[in-house]
């Protein structure tokens, strides 16, 4: 099946909508069609999300990169995973970007753990 821009559409709701860049901004959907191509497509705002291993600040730092050449700003920043204080501080420094959110390793992701995040990330939105 070929995917087609015309074809996708954002789902109609009245509730909070996130749709995830499966993969990373640079994937792949077909021989025309990147990943990148559907946030301006969806007219949707960017939350990066940087999972805190080695590499990560690079691997952050030039997704940013990329989405700063289309012109497509990064509404914040979310940090997954074990905290690292220097990666953290060197993203947001590199990237101006402010942290949104941190998610934590969890035991369990239940409705819950879901909850808190969400409430967490309303409240930094609008901050």
């Amino acid at each position: 099946t070929v995917i087609l821009a015309k074809n996708l559409h954002v789902p109609s709701t009245h509730n909070n909508l996130i749709i995830e860049g499966a993969g990373g901004c640079l994937v792949p959907l077909n021989d025309e069609l990147l990943m990148i191509d559907l946030i301006p497509l969806f007219q949707a705002e960017v939350l990066l999300v940087s999972n805190l291993y080695l590499g990560s600040i690079n691997h952050t730092l030039l997704t940013h990169e990329a989405l700063a050449s289309r012109k497509i700003k990064v509404r914040g920043l979310i940090f997954n995973g074990e905290e690292n204080e220097e990666s953290e501080r060197a993203i947001l420094h590199y990237t101006g970007a402010r942290c949104l959110l941190r998610i934590k390793k969890e035991i369990e992701i239940n409705r819950d753990v879901v909850r808190k995040y969400a409430a967490l990330l309303k409240k930094n939105w609008y901050g």
